[in-house]
């Protein structure tokens, strides 16, 4: 009998010792039951996401799924917490690639055509020139948010993608590495790392996907947490994401707490997006609406240009700390620097003639943030005399030969004037063909130095008058000024020397 092949068994006979002796050895020889056939499963659906429906990932297995952290998105994406889905960040699009697509006056920021208003430019291409946590994109010259990258392709020329931790790095050689790695790194593979070998760490440390000696596994970025998880990276663990703060121990040590937003900011003063504004050359345009996000930093000074028509009132509203309110000086100027209207967070000022003005905010303190508004509606101008400028005592109208002056007061205004007084001589100062029912002024007299008082009027006919002995030279300057900011009157001023 051959042993291979299979016998079937008897059937309908009855067994006896020798029958079941026959049947033992059959069963013996049958053929055991068939195996099921092995699985071999799905067939692989994928090799890139490109391959994969909208929002789903490509995972190593090969096949289609929904992400779990939003390091499997791209660099632009972040896993859906509850879709599950990669979909764009907040603030990111696909609108535009370069400036050249997106209409005339707008940028191209983030994929998304935007106002020069809503734009930090790096017009160097260097992100040094971006606010903390933006980085300059050199194609559109725009700063965006540094969202570090998940390939070199992410980053600028002359960096390279650390993949482990997500961030782009400058390339190195073995020839740069002492210049461009930071103590205890060395170049490998054209990036500063501490290590490429557990074995170069020290006993209980590992190197990690980054190059760094590492405790074990951790995150550098958000990116490499499950969803909804976030990263702390003080100590590289994946937490649930943080309460907003309420004091700067919940903030990274580069961070502080903006306790009224609740927000963790940079530590340091930034630039804000408007940046470089700091003279008239380079004073950034506005149009009447809100600006956020302002910064002040150390001997800074922020320049708004606008345009005015004759009529125009310009409001300027400051909104910032108020305890701070009296350490900001905001002001409007003309275009030859004079200054025609002032004050700490509320101006306002009626343009008489049509013409480009200037607004300035600046700040003795350190840091400061602030927003502004611009407000223009119709007011009525007051037109100045032929004597402008003369609105201090370092510029007055020099009255040598004559003893009348036809002026006028406009609002924050003041005139100046300088006479000589002859030897001998007392001077008499009084305003004459001025009704003082059009608005109050005051007339003050002083020493040449333009600071020693010698005394005031604001009487319904201002007069003041001093004796010869009460000069300290021959030289005497007047003062003119509306008895409130919003004053406008005209005078003549009349001198006499009794």
């Amino acid at each position: 009998m051959n042993s291979n092949k299979c016998l079937p068994l008897p059937e309908g006979e009855r067994v006896g010792e020798r029958a079941f002796a026959l049947l033992f050895a059959l069963l013996l020889t049958a053929c055991p039951p068939a195996k099921p056939e092995v699985d071999a499963g799905k067939e692989p659906q994928c090799m890139t996401r490109a391959e994969c429906d909208a929002g789903l990932v490509c995972t190593s297995d090969q096949f289609c799924s929904t992400c779990s952290t939003s390091g499997q998105c791209s660099v632009k994406e972040e896993c859906n917490t509850d879709s599950r889905l990669c979909a764009l960040r907040a603030g990111w699009g696909t609108q535009c690639a370069v400036n050249d697509d997106c209409q005339a006056g707008s940028w191209c920021k983030q994929g998304l055509c935007q106002a020069r208003s809503e734009v930090s430019l790096c017009v160097g291409g260097l992100s040094s020139e971006c606010p903390q946590g933006e980085r300059c994109n050199r194609i559109t010259l725009t700063c965006e948010e540094d969202l570090g990258c998940s390939i070199t392709e992410d980053c600028s020329a002359g960096e390279i993608c650390n993949t482990g931790s997500r961030q782009c790095q400058p390339k190195c050689t073995a020839e740069t590495q002492v210049d461009i790695c930071a103590a205890g790194q060395r170049c490998i593979a054209e990036k500063c790392v501490q290590c490429a070998l557990d074995a170069e760490c020290g006993p209980g440390l590992s190197c990690d996907s980054a190059g760094n000696c590492s405790a074990g596994t951790r995150c550098y970025t958000n990116r490499d947490c499950s969803v909804p998880l976030v990263c702390l990276v003080q100590t590289g663990a994946c937490l649930p994401k943080a309460p907003a703060c309420t004091s700067d121990d919940n903030c990274a040590a580069n961070q502080r707490c903006d306790v009224a937003s609740g927000r963790c900011i940079a530590r340091d003063c930034q630039p804000d997006r408007y940046e470089p504004n700091n003279d008239d050359t380079r004073a950034f345009g506005v149009a009447p609406g809100p600006y956020r996000n302002l910064t002040l930093c150390a001997a800074d000074t922020d320049w708004f240009s606008i345009a005015l028509s004759r009529g125009d009132l310009l409001g300027v509203n400051v909104d910032a700390d108020p305890f701070a309110e009296n350490n900001f000086t905001t002001v409007v100027k003309d275009a030859t620097g004079r200054t025609l209207a002032g004050g700490r967070l509320l101006v306002s000022y009626v343009a008489p003639v049509p013409a480009t003005y200037f607004v300035v905010i600046n700040t003795i303190d350190p840091f400061q943030t602030y927003d502004v508004t611009f407000l223009k509606s119709r007011g009525t101008p007051c037109d100045d005399d032929g004597l402008e400028p003369n609105d201090s005592a370092t510029q007055p109208t020099l009255l040598n030969t004559s003893t009348q002056a036809e002026g006028r007061i406009c609002p924050q205004d003041q005139d100046w004037f300088r006479s000589t007084v002859p030897a001998g001589k007392g001077v008499r100062a009084q305003l004459i063909n001025y009704n003082s029912g059009n608005g109050l002024l005051r007339l003050c007299l002083f020493q040449a130095d333009g600071t020693s008082l010698i005394g005031c009027s604001a009487d319904l006919m201002p007069s003041v008058t001093v004796p010869a002995a009460g000069l300290l030279s021959n030289q005497v300057l007047v003062r003119v000024v509306g008895d409130t900011e919003r004053i406008a009157n005209s005078f003549t001023l009349s001198l006499e020397f009794p």
